[in-house]
């Protein structure tokens, strides 16, 4: 009995902890009251990708964003599911009236989107996030 009730209390602590990793791994964070930036660092696999669309449609109409920075600086290489999947959530964050800009796009990464024939010309994207953030500003600043 002691050792069923330890595993239960166990099982629920592990998958507390997955949810504040899933939660921390996928951050939006928001910059202005019309700009967000979704900063991802490190590996993105499917689980992931999938954690990034839930999260950033959720957060983006909670926070009633009207652009979100993508910013890939730190994410080392993406694969071709990953890839698709990052395309489905910019079209998703489109579909709900959030402009979606992509940052930090090295060249390995470009490489794998123009192989798999994504249309990259329906996003806008810098190599940069400073350049991103200048960009987006010109727009919510002629605004006011």
């Amino acid at each position: 009995f002691v050792s069923k009730s330890y595993v239960k209390d166990y099982t629920e602590k592990i998958n507390y902890a997955q949810y504040a990793i899933d939660e921390l791994s996928v951050p939006v964070v928001r910059m202005t009251e019309e700009i967000g930036i979704l900063p991802l660092v490190g590996d993105l696999d499917t689980k992931r990708a999938q954690y990034l669309m839930e999260s950033a449609l959720e957060k983006g109409s909670q926070y009633k964003l009207e652009w979100l920075i993508i910013d890939l600086s730190a994410v080392p290489i993406i694969d071709t599911m990953v890839a698709d999947q990052l395309f489905k959530v910019i079209a998703g964050l489109q579909l709900i009236g959030i402009e979606v800009v992509i940052s930090g796009i090295r060249p390995e990464i470009a490489q794998t989107m123009v192989n798999l024939g994504i249309k990259v010309e329906e996003v806008k994207s810098f190599s940069s996030l400073h350049q991103a953030v200048q960009y987006t500003n010109s727009f919510t600043e002629s605004l006011m």
